[in-house]
């Protein structure tokens, strides 16, 4: 597994390659950690759920937000039910 470690202000980020990176202030106390929920996201379940977090997975199609999202900012076309239904 690699490991850098990168300073930062008041903090240093170990990072690993494995999808976890932990973040510790300047002296070396961990802060934070960042997880790939991806690939630890099953494991993790249990903790959040006894801590009262709960992890939503979008009801969504990915492809099909992402083609909403790309659309963002063009223009577009309203169009009222009223002239749909008749």
């Amino acid at each position: 597994m690699h490991h850098s470690i990168v300073i930062q202000k008041n903090f240093a980020v170990m990072a690993h390659t494995g999808g976890i990176i932990i973040e510790h202030y300047a002296k070396g106390t961990p802060t934070s950690a960042h997880i790939d929920f991806k690939k630890y996201g099953d494991k993790l379940k249990d903790f959040f759920a006894s801590e009262g977090v709960s992890i939503e997975k979008s009801p969504y199609n990915p492809e099909y937000a992402e083609k909403i999202k790309s659309q963002k900012g063009l223009p577009g076309v309203k169009i009222k039910v009223s002239e749909i239904w008749k």
